[in-house]
């Protein structure tokens, strides 16, 4: 878990519902949690506020910091992806991106390639990528603005589910996504029971972060094959019951020790935090 991964997700489930303003001091105590040292926190909130990420405000010897617009509609992305999935019957078509990019224009053709993943797609062939879902208006326009290149959103069907079911296995790597499903099934599992009493607060806010760690990439691997198209056995929505009741299970110790945290006194600067060690943040 990169610093600033931890610093995304603290803010993402945290910090942004409580006033969205945190310091140092108390942001340093939270990384402390996960083995962070307090320079390296140091340093990753001095890039991510360059990076525009988060915002600062000083408050006599310490500095808070805000999550960004920048930060937050990232967040609201993320959380759209992770919470709110809704399957829906397959039409039988897919969406067709296809491309022709010369080398010349290596970095354009990079960037697109990215792109189409981060959108779920699977690679058919170097110029050819399909999704199963009807997002041709949202990629014509995410398209639209790429300078001089000739890439069409197109429709197709096989007319054969083999085909359709042989097609989703070419194009992602289905057996590799449901190992890392019961990887992630046998680690959490048996927090999805758990009860408010059973760890303390403090640790249920480190399970929870890494939890929600652990699961967030799924929704930008997966590409919601409808059940039509998965594998048989497919693991895919019984991660995701056990992701949300441990993510509900452990939420109220998790709130608990982040309102503890947060309505807290911040130690003096003497105490926590050299004031030389704050002027770059």
């Amino acid at each position: 878990m990169r610093p600033k991964d931890l610093v995304m997700d603290l803010f993402g489930d945290y910090i942004r519902y409580m006033d969205n303003e945190i310091r140092l001091t108390q942001l340093t105590h939270l990384l402390s949690l996960f083995d962070v040292e307090p320079a390296t926190t140091r340093v990753t909130l001095s890039r991510m506020r360059k990076e525009g990420w988060v915002s600062t405000e000083r408050h006599g010897r310490e500095t808070s910091y805000r999550a960004s617009p920048k930060m937050l509609e990232v967040l609201d992305e993320g959380r759209e992806r992770i919470f709110n999935v809704t399957a829906l019957p397959w039409s039988g078509q897919w969406t067709m991106v296809l491309y022709q990019i010369p080398e010349s224009r290596r970095q354009q053709r990079e960037s697109l390639k990215r792109m189409l993943t981060w959108e779920g797609f699977g690679q058919l062939n170097p110029t050819t990528w399909i999704s199963p879902h009807d997002v041709r208006e949202k990629m014509r326009t995410a398209l639209a603005d790429e300078p001089e290149a000739n890439i069409h959103v197109l429709t197709m069907t096989t007319g054969n589910w083999t085909r359709d079911r042989q097609l989703a296995e070419q194009c992602w790597d289905l057996e590799s996504l449901t190992d890392k499903y019961r990887q992630f099934i046998a680690e959490w599992e048996p927090h999805q029971d758990l009860t408010p009493d059973s760890m303390p607060p403090e640790k249920a806010l480190v399970h929870r972060v890494k939890l929600v760690w652990s699961y967030r990439h799924f929704p930008f691997i997966d590409p919601g094959l409808p059940a039509a198209l998965s594998p048989k056995d497919w693991p895919a929505d019984h991660a995701r019951r056990i992701f949300l009741r441990a993510h509900q299970a452990l939420a109220p110790g998790a709130n608990s020790y982040m309102s503890t945290v947060l309505a807290s006194q911040s130690r003096t600067a003497q105490e926590e935090i050299p004031e030389e060690a704050t002027t770059g943040a």
